[in-house]
Parts: structure tokens; C-alpha cells; sequence
């Protein structure tokens, strides 16, 4: 039964790999099961088994090759220190890991730029707003307690700072990845925090 399992894994990350291959090669949209059972060497319906369809299959490669943020942000808390030290990890590693890691690359071009709106996305992107909401409302707390403790400016809105900090990560991260070859976002990581971080302080 272990083998079986395990063989199982071997099956499901073949497909993974293969999916985030195709869709970045051809977008969503013009990508057919068929394309990713080619790249993986399987059947479509090895597709089905694991995965169900093909929005099923998207959306766990999509969570799948993101872990490495979650982990960054998970790393970045446990660590220590005040807002601004974290906010200051996070924001250095997170743009240092996408330059290194090509697959969370991949997986960050597919989803801003090469996935066209569709009905059949919307539990995957439900999910998505769902867990931005979630990673808002942590931020805005953790804002709220630095404000109040008196490490960032009393002036300070906590909901606008919450906001304003993904947008700057996000704007950053997406005129990066739109032209990769105008410089180095891992590079420019540390002074452009720096830049943003020095608006909060007293």
C-alpha cells in the first residue's frame, strides 16, 4: 500500500511540473488536459484521477508552487522583532525568492499575466480573495500594535497601511515580471522596503 501511495505522489508532482510548464507556455485558456497528459508522459485520464478537471488541477499548482511565500511570511513572523524588522524580512526575501526560484516565477507569471478571467476559476479565485482578506486583516492588526506601541507614526491608519504595503509588494513584484531585464528586483529588494518603511516611522 506504502508504494502504492508513494507511486501515487510520483504521478500527482509529474503533473504539477507538466501543468506549470504548459500554462506557462500557452496561458490557461489555450491549454487542454490533453497538452499537460503529453508533457507528463500520461493519460488525461491520470488527470481526472488526481485532479478532477482542469480548474481543480490549476488551482492546486497554483497553491502548490506558492508555498515558498507562505513559508518566507511564516519564517519572517517567527523570527521575531518589531513590524517594521519583519515587514523588512519579508519584503527582501519574498523579492529574492522570485528571482532564484524559476518555478514560483512561473507560478507568479501564469496567475498575473497569463490566466484570462473565467466563470470556471471562480471557486479558485474566491478562495484566492479569501486568503488575501485573511493576510490583510494579520497585517492590519500587526500595524494597529506597532502604532499603538508607538514604533510607527500615531497618525497612521492601520487598514491604509495594510493596504498600501501589498500594493507597493505587488506593484513592485508585477513591474519586475513584465520586464525581467530592467533590473534586479532581488537587488533593489532592500532600498526599495527601505524607501516604503521610512513613511511609517516616527
Amino acid at each position: 500500500m506504502r508504494k502504492t501511495k508513494e507511486e501515487a505522489e510520483i504521478t500527482r508532482q509529474t503533473l504539477l511540473k507538466a501543468a506549470l510548464a504548459v500554462f506557462s507556455r500557452q496561458g490557461y485558456a489555450a491549454t487542454r488536459l490533453e497538452d499537460i497528459a503529453a508533457e507528463a508522459g500520461v493519460t488525461r485520464g491520470a488527470i481526472y484521477h488526481h485532479f478532477g478537471s482542469k480548474p481543480e488541477l490549476y488551482t492546486e499548482m497554483v497553491v502548490e508552487y506558492s508555498q515558498p511565500l507562505i513559508q518566507i511570511i511564516q519564517t519572517s513572523i517567527d523570527e521575531g522583532g518589531t513590524l517594521v524588522d519583519v515587514l523588512r524580512r519579508q519584503f527582501v526575501r519574498m523579492c529574492a525568492a522570485l528571482e532564484d526560484d524559476d518555478d514560483l516565477r512561473a507560478i507568479q507569471e501564469i496567475s498575473v499575466t497569463k490566466t484570462e478571467m473565467s466563470p470556471e476559476l471562480a471557486a479558485g479565485i474566491a478562495a484566492k480573495l479569501e486568503s488575501m482578506g485573511q493576510i490583510n486583516a494579520l497585517l492590519c492588526q500587526g500595524f494597529q500594535e506597532a502604532i499603538d506601541a508607538g514604533h510607527l507614526r500615531a497618525d497612521l491608519d492601520a487598514e491604509a497601511c495594510s493596504i498600501a504595503y501589498s500594493s507597493y509588494l505587488n506593484g513592485y513584484a508585477l513591474m519586475w515580471l513584465l520586464d525581467q531585464s530592467s533590473f534586479s528586483i532581488k537587488v533593489r529588494a532592500p532600498q526599495m522596503i527601505d524607501i516604503f518603511l521610512r513613511g511609517l516611522l516616527p
